[in-house]
């Protein structure tokens, strides 16, 4: 989900990437979780790669470990990746 607030996506993707530190491609400036407000603590800076990395593999496995130990209410944004799931509806 792009950034409203062009002003925070600007200064988020001014940074190295935080996953990965590298500093020479373009960055995404990318929401934590998906639903939650444009503010600095929601907000990654991260390459083309990590940001695949994060959307397709992370978030899912954060959500099934935190749902198998118990936490309520989590990102439904986490619960699978958004790009897997429109490859799958277009089969």
């Amino acid at each position: 989900m792009p950034f409203r607030n062009r002003n925070l996506a600007k200064r988020v993707k001014s940074k190295p990437c935080e996953w990965c530190g590298w500093q020479s491609a373009s960055r995404f400036a990318s929401h934590i979780i998906d639903e939650g407000p444009e503010k600095d603590w929601n907000a990654l800076s991260l390459c083309p790669n990590c940001s695949s990395v994060f959307d397709e593999v992370i978030r899912p496995k954060l959500y099934l470990a935190l749902k198998n130990f118990g936490v309520k209410e989590l990102p439904q944004s986490w619960s699978k990746s958004n790009k897997i799931t429109l490859v799958n509806q277009a089969e």
